[in-house]
């Protein structure tokens, strides 16, 4: 492939340099734009070299696989061209290109020991968190934190204790270019005896892990933000995360008595340190008698917090006896269309979310109403547009919030755990060692 000459003249008189500059602080699809305005333009903007520093989109999906091979040992499922998978790990290629534009086999780690059984654990801003410990959840955590783009990656040390029991544990990556250059992963524990919730930090800066909550003041661990680590609380990382203005978004289900109205009554804002800085109840629409709304996702699209929940007919959730409606009486209802809801939440301090959109699953997979978790999942919402991805069945399939066009992507078997990757081509001192 030709790529312009670097040396080649500065567009309309304008330096290079400084251009590279400004553009590089602009959306993804108005640098997308930026290409039509001229073809000095299109190939400043097309130059390998500034890619680097220009913006990037959503480019594939890496996922985990139940892992199984036919008689003649080669992968079940990989037909389609542009889903490979390895070991765990899984990517399908979402622009159709014949080679990705990364490695998704993370060739560049198998000098690593354990390498050929990593899981992808979280991603954020192009970076990867992996645990080399795969399924056996008995091992204590070996994570890896690695750029695919430019192949740099940086083994975590030990934590340098030994984990209390837990009931459940998760880590986040928190890797924000545009405020610093350093990584960040949180990893919060519910202790098995007590059900307090506790943060451990690790910090490139300082290379070590730590205990938040250690050299915080009593102010601190009684703050309002706080209580949920204390209370009926618990954290649901299958329904992914936002990291927006440095801050990571999770959602944090309520387990405590009450009307089963809100799965995920409340999402938490917590910063690199481990303090929660917003607590945020998650909103809803209550339109139909004998439903629940249940939390599905919440990730960044266009610079903002997406939350998504939906309705679902009581007899899908009620745990206590029949329902008086019966799942049949349902299906027979032709006036009752469940609907999945969008919203977002505002630039500033607000703690408020906002509805954005709202679709029937009827207009998502020609049924009236769908089980979260057994009949569809949310697995991304596209960083630069108002399109949500959804897997249904065992398809990938797009859904696009301005048109109401809904399109079917790839089939993917044995899926779960699916993590978006938009690419990130700067190196960082932070990940100290490269193949």
């Amino acid at each position: 492939m030709d790529f312009p000459d670097p040396e080649a003249p500065e567009v309309a008189g304008l330096p290079d340099d400084p251009l590279v500059e400004i553009l590089s602080r602009v959306p993804f699809r108005s640098l997308c734009r930026f290409k039509c305005v001229s073809k000095a333009w299109r190939d400043l903007i097309a130059n390998p070299i500034h890619r680097c520093k220009l913006p990037q989109t959503l480019v594939g999906l890496f996922y985990e696989i139940h892992h199984r091979r036919d008689r003649d040992g080669d992968d079940e499922g990989a037909g389609d061209d542009n889903i490979r998978s390895h070991g765990w790990v899984g990517f399908v290629d979402l622009l159709g290109r014949s080679m990705p534009l990364v490695d998704p086999f993370f060739s560049f780690l198998r000098k690593l020991h354990g390498s050929e059984s990593i899981r992808i654990m979280d991603t954020c801003h192009g970076l990867l968190l992996l645990d080399r410990g795969g399924y056996d959840f008995d091992s204590i955590p070996s994570y890896v934190v690695c750029n695919p783009a430019t192949k740099q990656w940086l083994a975590v040390p030990d934590f340098g204790w030994t984990p209390s029991p837990c009931n459940g544990m998760s880590v986040h990556l928190i890797f924000c270019p545009a405020m610093s250059s350093h990584v960040y992963l949180l990893q919060f524990t519910d202790d098995l005896f007590t059900s307090v919730t506790s943060v451990q930090i690790f910090s490139s800066k300082t290379g070590a892990w730590t205990h938040s909550e250690s050299a915080w003041s009593l102010e601190e661990k009684q703050a309002p933000c706080e209580r949920w680590r204390y209370e009926s609380y618990s954290l649901e990382p299958e329904r992914k995360r936002a990291v927006v203005n440095g801050m990571l978004y999770l959602i944090c289900d309520s387990l405590g008595e009450g009307p089963p109205v809100l799965d995920g009554d409340h999402i938490i804002a917590v910063d690199v340190e481990g303090k929660t800085r917003k607590f945020i109840p998650v909103p809803f629409r209550m339109c139909k008698e004998q439903c629940s709304i249940l939390s599905d996702f919440v990730g960044q699209s266009q610079g903002l917090v997406h939350y998504v929940n939906h309705e679902e007919p009581e007899y899908y959730t009620n745990n206590d006896g029949p329902s008086e409606r019966s799942a049949s009486e349902y299906n027979d209802d032709d006036d009752v269309e469940y609907e999945l809801f969008i919203w977002i939440l505002p630039e500033g301090d607000t703690q408020e979310l906002v509805l954005k959109h709202t679709v029937s699953f009827l207009h998502l997979f020609g049924e009236k109403s769908c089980k979260a978790g057994i009949d569809y999942n949310v697995v991304a919402i596209h960083p630069d547009r108002d399109v949500i991805i959804f897997k249904w069945n065992d398809k990938l399939i797009s859904y696009y919030m301005d048109t109401g066009e809904v399109c079917a992507l790839h089939t993917v078997s044995d899926s779960f755990g699916f993590a978006s990757y938009v690419p990130y081509f700067s190196e960082l001192p932070a990940l100290s060692n490269k193949y």
